[in-house]
């Protein structure tokens, strides 16, 4: 058993809000036979899907190809929780550029 598979129930989305809130999508049709296109995108998280569609709307041709669902890895799992505080401590950080080069960068990190 491949234990990095081993709680997926393949091609269902796994209990989460995103599961429980979004729209029901139809599923695809499995890719048969052979594609051509300029543009392959491997995978339907977050970028793969806008990508396909801006070179589309570009001229370009393109497939996407997702081996479960749309956003069925850690796009649909994704709390999209963002910190400000840097890779390392403060005081750390105050050791390795200095006092005030520090609290720039603080700074910075709570202005973004």
């Amino acid at each position: 058993m491949n234990l990095l598979y081993s709680n997926e129930r393949k091609a269902e989305y796994p209990a989460s809000w995103y599961a429980a809130k979004a729209n029901p999508v139809d599923r695809f049709p499995a890719l048969s036979g052979s594609e051509t296109a300029e543009v392959c995108a491997v995978s339907a998280g977050y970028t793969d899907p806008s990508a396909a569609l801006h070179l589309t709307e570009a001229g370009f041709s393109a497939v996407l190809l997702e081996a479960h669902r749309v956003g069925f890895g850690a796009s649909g799992r994704n709390s999209c929780q963002l910190g400000s505080a840097q890779r390392m401590d403060q005081e750390d950080l105050e050791r390795l550029v200095g006092d005030d080069d520090a609290a720039e960068l603080w700074d910075l990190a709570e202005d973004a």
